[in-house]
């Protein structure tokens, strides 16, 4: 992996596990942000069919459509959030698992709030941890916690009650049904310029892989 004695070439790849390659037969990808990455408009895309199944399969106000319709805000969450089943928040908590900041909606709770609900400023115990906070890792999940803020957001506004658990399973069966159904990757394969980001390097890399045996 090294093309001369001391000088590394940007376009190789590096491992420091002695596994003999030719030995495997096989050699597999994962698609999502490995072969492929996407660009913002996929995640407006998953939003908006996840918003579509939420009035449509689950029988929310049919309002939310005029009201939420492409309305993704690719600059409200980032990955590494997550959002608490008990309470509706979009979370963001420290190395040590204490809340320090948290979204109803699309407003900032306040940080009595936060003490009152979370019992002062003590880390979350493991057991609070697995009961009430359900983690938004991946990219996709920027589109799931901008859902869950805005149908909040509108459930508030209009003075509508609402069971926050409740709500939160509805979206997450939702943003889950968008992905398994596989629509949404009809959709893209209709249309990859618009949803796919250019991998010029893409082929050469998988034909050099395949030619090598």
């Amino acid at each position: 992996t090294i093309s001369q004695r001391g000088t590394h070439s940007t376009e190789r790849v590096y491992s420091n596990s002695y596994v003999d390659l030719g030995a495997i037969k096989t050699i597999g990808f994962d698609f999502d942000y490995t072969l492929v990455t996407y660009t913002s408009e996929l995640l407006s895309l998953i939003y908006d069919m996840a918003l579509e199944r939420l009035v449509i399969d689950k029988q929310y106000p049919t309002e939310l459509l005029s009201a939420l319709k492409g309305k993704f805000d690719p600059n409200f969450s980032i990955r590494g959030l997550a959002v608490d089943r008990e309470t509706g928040w979009i979370c963001h908590l420290s190395y040590t698992h204490k809340v320090v900041v948290a979204w109803e909606g699309r407003t900032k709770v306040k940080g009595w709030r936060l003490e009152e609900e979370y019992g002062g400023t003590h880390p979350l115990t493991p057991k609070q941890r697995k009961m009430r906070i359900r983690p938004l890792n991946d990219l996709f999940s920027m589109a799931e916690c901008c859902l869950i803020a805005n149908v909040i957001d509108f459930f508030k506004r209009e003075k509508i009650p609402y069971d926050a658990r409740s709500m939160v399973t509805d979206l997450m069966g939702v943003i889950g049904a968008t992905h398994m159904s596989g629509d949404f990757h009809r959709i893209v394969a209709d249309d990859p310029g618009r949803y796919l980001e250019p991998k010029p390097h893409l082929k050469n890399v998988l034909h050099t892989l395949k030619s090598s045996g």
